[in-house]
């Protein structure tokens, strides 16, 4: 885990969990498996670069909804396009699988989406394909972003 997340997370007083095992959290299939939760339990952050914004934003979604193509269009009044693995390495110095909102340039607007509501614990990437940060829905609206979106599909 990078010393920009660690100090984050320290900063914000988040729990999290480093785990042996490289790629134990990876994707949503595998964090669910090496933790025994339910794949919604744990959250994603997709970088997305709406057309008519000079920067891009990240939305943290649970991790069994996909994000809405026309939610989006209609949130950001524009047509929007997914991060690839280049861009996001770059805009945020994390891999697939390690993805994370924290430490992360503030030009990077975060999103939270309404669909990890229903669950009392969160599971979210710290920057590496093998750590998690334990959180409720209301610590990331808190901590993390209060903007709250409905950008996944029902």
């Amino acid at each position: 885990m990078n010393e920009k997340v660690l100090n984050t997370l320290k900063e914000l007083s988040i729990e999290y969990k480093e785990f042996e095992e490289a790629g134990a959290t990876k994707t949503v299939d595998d964090a669910a498996k090496t933790l025994n939760i339910e794949r919604g339990q744990v959250a994603k952050s997709i970088l997305v670069k709406p057309s008519k914004k000079e920067h891009f934003a990240m939305i943290i979604a649970s991790g069994d909804k996909k994000i809405s193509s026309k939610k989006m269009r209609s949130y950001f009044e524009c047509k929007t396009s997914f991060a690839n693995a280049e861009d996001t390495f770059k805009l945020t110095g994390f891999t697939f699988g390690g993805v994370c909102p924290f430490g992360i340039d503030k030009n990077i607007d975060v999103l939270v989406d309404k669909s990890m509501k229903r669950f009392e614990a969160l599971y979210i990437a710290c920057g590496s394909d093998s750590s998690l940060a334990k959180m409720t829905y209301e610590e990331i609206l808190e901590k993390i972003s209060n903007v709250e979106v409905e950008l996944t599909e029902d």
